[in-house]
């Protein structure tokens, strides 16, 4: 979602651009020719003027910057970062690290991958001291202010305002700029109008209590940041803003994310968790992990069909043709074709949407757009699945 929107968002502002500057040199023309003529003689066309004067608004229009611009500074970080020496936790009978051990390095940005249930909020909970019951040794360098970013957020006392809860962190911060902003400059920057400053946290939906929780993390100027599953819930001007962000930060970050876009714009490495308390490391970015483990898969494969045989060679000819299309299974494959071109259309409606839709809108017709997407492919593959068994 975020890709395409970032995609399309480019596409609209050049054309944008592009209708700005051509405006320019219409209005250029217009404003010669009424200057030309003598302002004694009422002969001026008054619908021309008219389109002059529109033609002047669009002339002197800039394409706005929809990105929120999150410049805070960071607290200074030290030689000694966090080292991790043979972490194992577990829960019950179930291990989620098994003697893990790392030092982390200045500037080091890592992606955290693997299956759901594996020990990643686990592990991000240990290095942030949320959960203390686990053996080995976490070591903290003096200088490392660490602000964590959670899937649960923070329990906000319902009666506060927003405004408040970022003020409980800090009321002036200094930018990397070396300016300063208050508290309330900072919720501007993430769309909280001063109106809405003043509202009752009850009063906020998930995304905005999402937006205002990464406020209050980023307030406190950490140079260690923990992000866990940071794309879901914040807007795409919000997300576009915090890549930004991270791309310039030089803390450390170490990041749990599904969505592989993000995990490449802004990681150097990978934590691989991979069950049963085994943590691997991969030098490289989310797509080359996937590259890597789909081309591991396909060596396995070949390996065991080595190993056996061709299975084929020893399968009967009766065996090959007993599992035929049924009947029921022919009429899913036509309704499917049907069903597949109806996405496909419905597909492109949303896409040319977008295109000319602009703010939160956006938003949302790019999670509709990953719905039908999601829904296509699942079509597409089990019409595959049946027009194979049709062939058969």
């Amino acid at each position: 979602n975020y890709e395409y929107y970032l995609q399309k968002k480019a596409e609209r502002d050049e054309q944008e651009l592009s209708s700005i500057q051509k405006a320019k040199n219409l209005y250029k023309t217009e404003l010669q020719w009424l200057r030309r003529m003598p302002k004694a003689r009422g002969t001026k066309s008054k619908s021309r003027i008219q389109a002059a004067s529109e033609l002047e608004k669009v002339a002197k229009k800039t394409v706005q910057k929809e990105n929120v611009d999150i410049d805070t500074g960071m607290q200074r970080l030290g030689k000694k970062v966090i080292e991790l020496y043979n972490l194992t936790k577990s829960f019950g009978d179930k291990l989620m690290l098994d003697d893990f051990s790392y030092n982390f390095q200045r500037s080091e940005k890592i992606g955290i991958v693997g299956g759901n249930g594996v020990g990643k909020s686990t592990f991000l909970n240990v290095l942030a001291g949320k959960d203390t019951d686990y053996s080995g040794t976490i070591e903290i360098g003096q200088t490392i202010k660490i602000g964590y970013y959670t899937q649960k957020g923070l329990s906000f006392r319902q009666d506060m305002k927003v405004i408040d809860v970022v003020k409980d962190i800090a009321e002036v911060i200094e930018l990397k700029s070396g300016n300063k902003i208050t508290a309330s400059q900072m919720l501007e920057k993430f769309n909280f109008s001063p109106k809405k400053q003043h509202t009752f946290i009850e009063k906020l939906s998930g995304g905005e209590k999402k937006r205002l929780y990464l406020v209050q993390v980023l307030m406190a100027q950490p140079n260690f940041l923990i992000l866990d599953e940071p794309t879901n819930d914040l807007d795409v001007f919000t997300l576009g803003a915090l890549e930004d962000y991270l791309i310039n930060f030089k803390g450390c970050v170490l990041i749990v994310s599904h969505d592989r876009y993000f995990l490449d714009r802004i990681v150097d490495h990978l934590f691989v968790f991979e069950g049963e308390g085994k943590v691997s490391v991969f030098p490289g970015s989310y797509t080359q992990f996937r590259a890597f483990e789909k081309n591991k898969d396909s060596n396995n494969s070949n390996k065991s069909i080595e190993k056996k045989g061709f299975v084929e060679e020893n399968t009967s000819k009766a065996e090959k043709e007993e599992r035929k299309i049924s009947f029921k299974e022919k009429q899913e494959l036509e309704a499917l074709e049907k069903e597949i071109m109806q996405l496909e259309e419905k597909k492109g409606e949303i896409e040319q949407l977008i295109a000319s839709e602009t703010g939160d809108a956006i938003n949302t017709l790019s999670i509709e757009l990953a719905d039908v997407i999601d829904l296509l492919e699942r079509k597409e593959g089990r019409w595959a699945e049946l027009a194979e068994l049709k062939g058969a």
